[in-house]
């Protein structure tokens, strides 16, 4: 009679694993983003489902890369991508919300230039792993119709 509790438990126990992985994994993103041909400092990059149906998941860009892990909830789908790069200028300055109260370095945004929308870039998300590269421009390539 133990032994048919425990075989019992067993299977409750096995079909409660399947049924908590069964939900949507996120996608993992990585990648670089450069400027002018060099990788971007510092920024920031945002994924938004193009049909505008779930939530956007963003990174910090460090050192000309980002990484978007599985647990941040991205799903696999067509994705516009806004892009901003900042400087850091080395002047120390109060911190703003969100940042906690103290200073930090200040920065100043170098794309897309003040004043100017982001231009938006797409990208296809497929589940696993995905790997991306933006090369932006600070001026227009010179192209004419």
């Amino acid at each position: 009679m133990m032994r048919m509790r425990w075989v019992g438990g067993m299977l409750v126990g096995i079909g409660l694993m399947g049924l908590l992985g069964c939900g949507p994994s996120g996608a993992v993103v990585m990648g670089t983003v450069t400027l002018d041909g060099k990788p971007v400092d510092d920024g920031s990059i945002t994924f938004e489902p193009a049909d505008g149906q779930g939530a956007s998941v963003g990174s910090t860009i460090t050192a000309g890369k980002f990484q978007v892990d599985s647990t941040q909830g991205m799903l696999p789908g067509k994705k516009k991508v806004t892009i901003r790069a900042s400087q850091k200028t080395g002047k120390q300055v109060a911190a703003s919300p969100p940042a906690p109260a103290g200073t930090m370095v200040d920065e100043v945004r170098i794309f897309p230039p003040r004043g100017t929308a982001p231009p938006v870039e797409s990208a296809e998300i497929k589940p696993g792993d995905n790997q991306l590269e933006f090369a932006l421009q600070s001026k227009p390539t010179g192209k004419s119709k």
